[in-house]
């Protein structure tokens, strides 16, 4: 009886954990760092359909071969529920966290099989959502009690999704610039306030660039708006495609942009953007009927170097940067220093 209220509290605790989540990872996570503790499991998958995302969280001793055959059966089962039945292993998106679930004299055969699993479907309001599944290399590992503990999971576990499913619509139009798909001003001001406060308190150094197109007004002149708007998503690209994973770009308006590079001294700073400049003085962009080469001008500030008090200044010190580098003769990557900025001449 005792250790029936026990896992009670753990499967209260778990969906509790699981209801207060924001995002699928957090979601896995926060199941996977609670399941432990009602199920003796190897690995434990959740499987969303709408982004083809498959999250295994799973004992760090765990063989490929077993991941592999973990994530063949989830999408068999799943594609058994009638709802798919084209989804390759290859399409998937895997994602695998690896922690230690058993004690050391216990860690799993190089040569482990799946040999015991229970998959169910994700479903809330007749909609199949994915499906989620614990899985053994112990034959028999289930029983009756972990079929209802998981049912109860996988509920709270699919009005989440559902929840967090409806949130991301609205959060994308929120956070992302509609022409460029970049992330908006207003995501960009949430994110500096973030990255600042850590670099402030931590010391750790923050750098800002921010970006303009050379002469802009001139192609929405020449060739329309809608031709310019192309361009703006050209560049877009490229800026994105350019940056780390770690690295936030906005569109900050109009035809400028701002790049938030966290951990990032001045030197290195400069040779991002100085790669970037180089890139879209490089690019031939389709106009219309023609081709043109266009350039950009950059401004960078960084903390500690420029001393700013405030992301407020950083911005300030990014933007007169800028100015400078265009004051000087455009497609240029300009450095902050106070009175007048610095700025590279290309060669």
């Amino acid at each position: 009886m005792r250790l029936i209220f026990k896992n009670l509290n753990v499967l209260r605790s778990t969906i509790n954990a699981i209801s207060t989540s924001i995002e699928i990872k957090e979601i896995v996570e926060s199941a996977g760092n609670n399941l432990p503790n009602l199920f003796d499991f190897s690995s434990f998958g959740v499987f969303w359909k709408e982004d083809l995302l498959l999250f295994l969280y799973q004992e760090e001793s765990c063989p490929s071969s077993f991941t592999q055959e973990v994530v063949k059966n989830m999408i068999k089962v799943f594609s058994n529920l009638g709802e798919e039945s084209s989804i390759h292993a290859d399409q998937i998106a895997l994602q695998v966290e690896k922690r230690k679930l058993r004690p050391k004299q216990m860690i799993m055969d190089p040569k482990a099989t799946l040999k015991s699993h229970l998959t169910l479907p994700l479903t809330v309001e007749g909609e199949i959502l994915g499906c989620i599944s614990i899985n053994s290399d112990q034959p028999n590992a289930f029983d009756a009690q972990d079929l209802q503990f998981l049912s109860v999971i996988g509920y709270q576990m699919a009005a989440t999704l559902k929840h967090f499913q409806r949130f991301s619509s609205i959060k994308n139009i929120a956070i992302y610039d509609t022409l460029t798909s970049l992330y908006n001003r207003r995501y960009f001001e949430e994110r500096l306030g973030v990255e600042a406060q850590k670099s402030f308190y931590s010391g750790t150094p923050l750098s800002l660039v921010m970006v303009d197109i050379d002469l802009f007004k001139k192609v929405n002149d020449t060739f329309g708006h809608t031709e310019g708007d192309q361009v703006l998503c050209k560049i877009s690209s490229l800026l994105k495609t350019s940056v780390r994973k770690k690295d936030t770009v906005a569109r900050y308006g109009g035809e400028e942009f701002i790049l938030i590079l966290p951990e990032t001294g001045l030197e290195e700073s400069f040779v991002i953007a100085e790669r970037i400049r180089r890139l879209v003085e490089d690019t031939s962009f389709d106009v219309g009927q023609a081709q043109v080469h266009l350039t950009i001008s950059m401004g960078i500030s960084n903390f500690p170097s420029h001393r700013a008090k405030s992301k407020e200044e950083l911005v300030k010190m990014a933007d007169q940067a800028l100015y400078d580098a265009k004051r000087g003769g455009r497609n240029k990557v300009g450095i902050y220093t106070g009175k007048s900025s610095q700025w590279t001449v290309p060669t």
